[in-house]
């Protein structure tokens, strides 16, 4: 699809002639570091804090403690940590 709207898209870590690289994998640092500003990109450093379900509960709890407006999710265990306060 997306080259049927005129974007060239690469699967290939090795190619540098691209406007979007797809990706299920972490992206190296070097590798964004080298591209050009009108690249794109599906991934960036540090996304597992978020796309995680570990890491997203303990930040959404973190938020909870400081803000009182982070009331709109259940309350999350993140397990074998908060094992003992389930007892």
């Amino acid at each position: 699809m997306a080259q049927e709207l005129g974007f060239r898209v690469t699967i290939d870590p090795e190619e540098q002639n691209y406007d979007l690289y797809w990706t299920d994998t972490a992206v190296q640092p070097d590798k964004l570091a080298r591209m050009k500003p009108y690249q794109k990109i599906n991934h960036w450093p540090g996304m597992f804090t978020l796309s995680r379900k570990n890491n997203l509960g303990k930040h959404l709890m973190d938020m909870r403690k400081k803000f009182i407006e982070y009331k709109y999710f259940p309350k999350t265990y993140i397990l074998p940590a908060d094992s003992s306060l389930l007892l």
